[in-house]
Order: C-alpha cells, then structure tokens, then sequence
C-alpha cells in the first residue's frame, strides 16, 4: 500500500524597492524566512491603539489643545468601533 500526501504552499510575487529590502533583511532574523518576519510584523498590528493611551506625558494645555473639544469639533463623530480587533 502507498500513500502520498501533497501539501501546496502558494506562493505570490511581489515588488518591492531595494531600499525596503535591505531594510527588510536588516530586521530579519538570522534564520527567518521573509514570509516569517511578514507574519512576525503584522501581529505586532493587532494590537489596539487605545493600549498605547497615556504613554506621552502632555501638559495640561497640551491635553486641552488635543482632547478638550474633540466632541463638538465638526465632520465624523467619535465613537466606539463594532468591528472588534484584529485576530
């Protein structure tokens, strides 16, 4: 009896400058493929903005300058987002 079991990776082309690419392989593990630090880059995407709330130290004026009339200011709304985070 003989089995084969055929696993097919697709695989897409894409174009890149050669500045992206030598910096793209600067930041590349030593033994990570290019489809690895892709993945590897991307998961650091799927984190939600809101976490990096309240890292910068703003003055009180600065505070006021950014956030104190963001509620009346004219054009879309701010609210909350249904779509959820990235997974």
């Amino acid at each position: 009896m003989c089995m084969c079991v055929c696993i097919n990776m697709t695989s897409k082309n894409i174009s890149i400058t050669k500045e992206v690419y030598n910096k793209l392989k600067e930041i590349k593990a030593e033994k990570e493929s290019f489809s690895e630090l892709f993945l590897r880059l991307l998961k650091v995407q799927k984190y939600n903005i809101e976490k990096s709330f309240g890292v910068w130290n703003l003055s009180e004026k600065e505070m006021v300058d950014i956030w104190g009339n963001i509620n009346n200011r004219t054009g879309r709304r701010w609210k909350k987002s249904d779509i959820g985070e990235i997974k």
